[in-house]
């Protein structure tokens, strides 16, 4: 049976249940996962208590104490590592009367996540109610990766509700709204969704993706949207990083901005680079080298999917974010998250063409290649064994396993029209 089917199954069920009101809702389901995650919050505590390894996130430590600095009067980035938008600190400055309210309003954003990824699923063609509702439920709310990290206090999930607010603004036809949104939020929080930028680009210009090249390149020649949405993002993003700067100055963008452009990490980590800029760490031209040579692929992949599936931004992302993450300078888990919120959005389009075995060998060599990671590091780290070299073999082998998943979606993908598309400029 395949995925698809498996669906469809689940679609007869819910029509039987709602004769019968049991089915599941989209509410219900967001008050089940928001009652888990509030219970891994308050879990925290406990653990923390305990254990001699924490599971609140260290980066939540680093949030806390910025928002202090900001809340007695001082600047966020008087919090060595704090690395982030001032905008977080501030907005987490009732932590120093609530420890858990930052990670409250993070496992609230899960949930919006999961509110907008359904109601995008829902304006594709084909999808039911029953299938959007156990997309979402399976593969974001009650995801425990997802659900972990932001009750851990990780932040990385507001990015994720930006980028699916400009999917869904896009999707509704209000592009001028998502690029403000996109320059000003989503990019100004992290720099990664300047990657969707090509993507949007074309699929403004509603450019054929192959057969007449004439008449695709008339289209992105004439494409006033499509510059349109990109000179407003950017000009967003410009006047959020102004204004920061106006207020912080030079510490605003050497922490925020030039640090995540610049960056190499050459402890263990999920990228493949981690251990070559490790062994060059001493030559500072060789690890540019290396350190700039990274972007190539993540650009090359970047057009290649743009290209291809523009006319799909929700599966476009999906592959062109996994890719990106894949072949980053650096890779932590909470990075997942970034393409794990377009997972829903793309399993109907792969679902008919991909059988339950599949799909569960394709999660159990997703996380096993995680897992075998985490025991080389483990042992590393912990027990003091010389296991680096094998960390890096580890991240090799989620490489690999990253782009056999990239392969199988691709193969395995059939196009599904939107219910409502994008707005013409009148």
């Amino acid at each position: 049976m395949t995925v698809g089917s498996a669906m469809k199954v689940e679609n007869v069920k819910n029509e039987r249940g709602l004769e019968e009101g049991q089915s599941w809702t989209i509410n219900k389901l967001l008050i089940a996962s928001g009652i888990i995650r509030l219970v891994l919050v308050l879990y925290a505590r406990i653990h923390d208590y305990i254990f001699k390894v924490r599971f609140t996130d260290i980066d939540y430590d680093v949030y806390s104490d910025a928002a202090a600095y900001a809340y007695s009067g001082g600047s966020p980035y008087d919090r060595a590592t704090y690395r982030y938008t001032p905008l977080l600190a501030y907005l987490l400055i009732p932590n120093a009367f609530c420890a858990e309210f930052g990670k409250l309003l993070f496992c609230a954003t899960d949930l919006l996540v999961g509110a907008l990824a359904y109601e995008l699923l829902l304006k594709r063609k084909g999808v039911s109610e029953r299938a959007a509702l156990w997309c979402i439920g399976v593969f974001w709310l009650f995801n425990p990766l997802t659900a972990v990290i932001s009750a851990r206090g990780n932040a990385d999930v507001t990015v994720c509700a930006s980028v699916l607010l400009v999917l869904y603004l896009l999707e509704s036809g209000n592009w001028l709204l998502g690029a403000v949104v996109h320059g000003c939020l989503a990019i100004h929080l992290k720099l990664y969704p300047v990657i969707y930028l090509p993507s949007i680009f074309l699929f403004l210009a509603e450019a054929p993706i192959v057969g007449d090249w004439k008449e695709f390149g008339r289209r992105v020649l004439l494409n006033f949207r499509g510059a349109s949405f990109a000179a407003i993002s950017i000009a967003g993003f410009a006047v959020m990083t102004a204004l920061c700067y106006y207020f912080f100055g030079d510490r605003f963008l050497e922490e925020s901005l030039l640090y995540h452009v610049s960056r190499t990490d050459t402890r263990h980590n999920f990228s493949p680079y981690f251990y070559p800029l490790y062994l060059v760490e001493s030559d500072r031209y060789l690890s540019k080298i290396i350190g700039g040579s990274a972007f190539i692929p993540q650009a090359l992949m970047i057009v290649v999917f743009a290209l291809r599936y523009s006319n799909d931004l929700p599966f476009c992302w999906l592959l062109t974010t996994v890719c990106f993450v894949a072949l980053n300078k650096v890779c932590t888990s909470q990075y997942f998250v970034w393409y794990l919120c377009l997972l829903p959005l793309a399993l109907p389009n792969v679902s008919a063409n991909l059988s339950s075995q599949k799909a569960v060998f394709m999660a159990a060599s997703w996380f096993g290649a995680q897992g075998l990671w985490l025991l080389a590091a483990y042992l590393l780290e912990f027990q003091g064994m010389n296991t680096f070299v094998l960390v890096w073999l580890c991240s090799l082998i989620l490489l690999v396993v990253n782009f056999w998943l990239v392969v199988v979606f691709v193969r395995s993908y059939t196009y599904l029209p939107r219910v409502t598309t994008a707005k013409k400029m009148e």
